[in-house]
């Protein structure tokens, strides 16, 4: 959701991108870049794709994603409003290395390379916040491997919906997703099926650590989905 500051400004969260700069590169940036909205399930970047633009998300829901050779959808992550996409290409002039595609209607700012080149070289602050976001990708993607060779699918499913339910969790240990992913997201994101993803979920609303409202998913205590999860581990 877009929050403004007492100035109605768009003031993005702190760990984004868009949140850590100051208000002249902020203002560098708004002046060189092209705004295009994008509907649902519209392609916004193309694997293997000849461009090197950085992309900006300024409203909306993004994902970064690949197909295996036989057709599974592998997703990398799910970009945050105020965060950028692309900027590999601009740094490395390769082709694509993913997809990006719209998860719902999004309005997304368009920087050339050399326009965004001209920007790092004159604001420091744009190069260090860059370097955490690509420090911080990698330390993801490092988490994922490690998980995805250490843990089974159905355990990876319960860690990644722990992690979910912890960011939104209440003080009294509920926890609510009102726009939980699809099965079918969360299975592409901890490389498994759409299936596995069912079962499980399925085996959590047996055992009363899970229900289902309406569109959304609620946990009564997110410590309780943990020793479910540690319960499972064991069996």
């Amino acid at each position: 959701m877009v929050r403004y500051n007492g100035n109605l400004e768009v003031q993005y969260p702190e760990d984004t991108l868009l949140g850590q700069l100051e208000p002249a590169t902020r203002t560098a940036l708004e002046k060189v870049w092209t705004v295009t909205r994008y509907g649902s399930g519209q392609v916004v970047l193309d694997h293997e794709e000849d461009s090197f633009d950085v992309l900006f998300l300024l409203e909306g829901a993004v994902r970064v994603h690949n197909f295996s050779a036989k057709g599974r959808e592998v997703s990398f992550s799910n970009i945050s409003e105020g965060d950028c996409v692309g900027e590999f290409a601009v740094i490395d002039h390769e082709p694509r290395s993913a997809s990006v595609l719209a998860t719902e209607e999004s309005r997304i700012a368009r920087v050339s390379d050399t326009q965004f080149r001209e920007i790092l070289a004159t604001h420091p602050d744009i190069s260090f916040a860059l370097l955490k976001r690509l420090v911080g990708k990698l330390r993801e993607m490092t988490r994922r491997v490690s998980e995805f060779t250490a843990h089974k699918a159905d355990d990876r499913i319960r860690l990644e919906l722990i992690r979910m339910f912890r960011a939104v969790e209440s003080r009294d240990g509920s926890a609510e997703l009102r726009k939980p992913p699809t099965q079918a997201d969360l299975a592409a994101f901890v490389f498994t099926n759409r299936e596995a993803v069912a079962r499980e979920i399925g085996r959590m609303r047996k055992a009363k650590v899970l229900e289902r409202r309406g569109r959304g998913m609620f946990v009564p205590s997110v410590d309780a989905l943990e020793e479910y999860r540690a319960e499972r581990r064991s069996d």
